[in-house]
C-alpha cells in the first residue's frame, strides 16, 4: 500500500465504511464474519501495544497473520514512545503479513490506558502525538491514520490537533463524537467533525452511535465515511445499504430492508453463527474459541422469537460440537420458518 491509499479508495467508493476497532471483539474470526457478508468494508484490528509487538515475536506472529478475505486490513497500535512506534511499524510492514495500513489509537478513554499516557491522553500531549505520527510515517511506506476524539475534556481544539496530525503525516483521521471524559455516555455529536472537514485536506471519518449503513450515510453528510462498532454485534448485515440493491439482479428484493435496515432470514443467521464459530475455533483452538463464541452467538439470535431456550444453551456451550448440535436443533425445530425474517414471521 502507499501513502495516498485512502484518497484512492474514495475514487472508488462514495463513502468509506469501516468496522471499528473493538477490544475483545474485533479479532480475525469477527472480521471474517463481517467481511463474509459485506466484502466492501474496511476492517481495523483490535488495538495492540507497540511495545508488545517489538518485544514479542509471538504476539506479532499471533495477531498480524490473517485471511485474505480480511484484506485490506489495518492494524491499530497504542503506546507513547515514538521510537517504539517506529520499530513496531517496521515489523507490521513486513511483506509476509500483507498489512494495508497502521492506525494509531489516540482515543481510548479507559482510565488504565489514560493513566499510562496512552490512548486519549495523547490529545493533551500534542508534541508526543506529532512525534508518534511522524516517526511512523518516516518508518514505513504504509498509510498512517489516527483514531481520536472531539477533545480530552472539552478544553482542547479539535481542528488544531487534527491539523497537527495531518502535518505529521497522517493520511486519514477518525473522530469519535464524544470527548474522552464523556467516554461512552451522552449521545455522539458530529457538529465539530463537520467543521473539521472544512479545515483538513485528508479524509475525515466519523465514529460513535452509527448503528447501520443507512444510519451512517444520513449522519456523515459531507464527511468521507463512518465506522460501525456496537451495531455489528451479531449483525454483519448492518453494513449493507438498501441502495446497493436497487439495480439488477437485486431490485425486486427491497423487501429485505425495513426502514433502511437489512433483515436476514433465520437461515442466514444460523449460517453466520456457524461460520463465526468455526473460524473462532480455527484461530484460537477448541477450548478458548468455544468459550469466546458464547457472547457472539446470543447476539445473533436476539431478534428472533421462540429461541430463548437455545440462547441459554449457547451461552453455556463448552465445545464446537455442542454449538453445532444446538444450531442443528434450531434448524430442525424451525425448519418451516428458515426463510422468514424478523417482523415477517410469528412463532410462539
Amino acid at each position: 500500500m502507499h501513502k495516498n491509499f485512502w484518497q484512492d479508495q474514495l475514487k472508488i467508493h462514495e463513502k468509506l465504511c469501516f468496522l471499528a476497532p473493538m477490544d475483545g471483539y474485533g479479532d480475525s474470526a469477527y472480521r471474517q464474519s463481517m467481511k463474509r457478508v459485506a466484502p466492501h468494508i474496511y476492517c481495523i484490528s483490535e488495538f495492540y501495544s507497540a511495545d508488545g509487538l517489538v518485544h514479542s515475536k509471538f504476539l506479532a506472529d499471533s495477531v498480524l497473520p490473517h485471511q485474505t478475505m480480511e484484506d485490506p486490513l489495518i492494524i491499530q497500535i497504542f503506546g507513547k514512545d515514538p521510537e517504539m512506534f517506529a520499530r513496531a511499524a517496521k515489523i507490521i510492514s513486513d511483506p509476509k503479513y500483507n498489512i494495508a495500513g497502521i492506525d494509531v489509537n489516540m482515543g481510548c478513554p479507559a482510565k488504565k490506558v489514560v493513566r499510562s499516557g496512552h490512548g486519549s491522553s495523547l490529545i493533551i500531549s500534542e508534541n508526543t502525538a506529532f512525534d508518534i505520527v511522524k516517526a511512523l510515517n518516516d518508518a514505513t511506506h504504509l498509510p498512517i491514520s489516527v483514531k481520536t476524539r472531539l477533545s480530552f475534556d472539552g478544553n482542547q481544539n479539535l481542528i488544531t490537533f487534527a491539523q497537527w496530525l495531518q502535518n505529521a503525516g497522517a493520511s486519514l483521521v477518525t473522530i469519535h463524537g464524544r470527548t474522552a471524559k464523556q467516554a461512552y455516555t451522552w449521545n455522539a455529536d458530529f457538529t465539530n467533525i463537520y467543521d473539521l472537514k472544512k479545515n483538513l485536506d485528508i479524509p475525515v471519518i466519523a465514529n460513535g452511535d452509527v448503528m447501520h449503513y443507512d444510519d451512517g450515510m444520513k449522519k456523515v453528510q459531507h464527511l468521507d465515511g463512518f465506522m460501525i462498532g456496537r451495531g455489528s454485534f451479531g449483525n454483519p448485515w448492518c453494513f449493507l445499504w438498501e441502495k446497493h440493491f436497487w439495480e439488477e439482479p437485486w431490485k425486486d428484493k427491497k423487501i429485505w430492508f425495513q426502514k433502511g435496515i437489512y433483515s436476514p432470514t433465520l437461515f442466514e443467521v444460523l449460517e453466520a453463527m456457524e461460520f463465526h464459530s468455526e473460524q473462532l475455533v480455527a484461530t484460537k483452538w477448541e477450548r478458548k474459541g468455544s468459550l469466546e463464541i458464547r457472547k457472539h452467538l446470543v447476539q445473533y439470535l436476539k431478534s428472533f422469537p421462540g429461541v430463548k431456550e437455545y440462547r441459554k444453551r449457547l451461552v453455556t456451550t463448552e465445545s464446537i460440537e455442542q454449538t453445532r448440535e444446538t444450531l442443528a436443533e434450531i434448524r430442525e425445530k424451525f425448519h418451516e420458518e428458515l426463510e422468514k425474517r424478523p417482523g415477517f414471521w410469528e412463532i410462539e
